[in-house]
């Protein structure tokens, strides 16, 4: 058997001119997309940038477990 943890994440806001508004390192990899939506909304209106696109990259830890044993 084998299982898969979220352990961490980074999300990435550009503008949509594809230029860079910010990444920010260490968010919650489990948020639900209503909190990751008010939070790009807040950095969009922060910055006043216009229309942005986010992304967010997840970094998962695979555990496997010896079944065999």
């Amino acid at each position: 058997m084998a299982s898969i943890t979220h352990v961490s994440a980074a999300l990435r806001i550009q503008s949509a001119e594809n230029r860079a508004v910010c990444s920010i390192n260490g968010v919650d990899p489990g948020m639900n997309a209503e909190d990751a939506a008010g939070f790009v909304a807040g950095i969009q209106s922060l910055y006043n940038r216009g229309p942005v696109k986010a992304r967010i990259h997840i970094v998962s830890d695979i555990e496997l477990t010896d079944t065999s044993s």
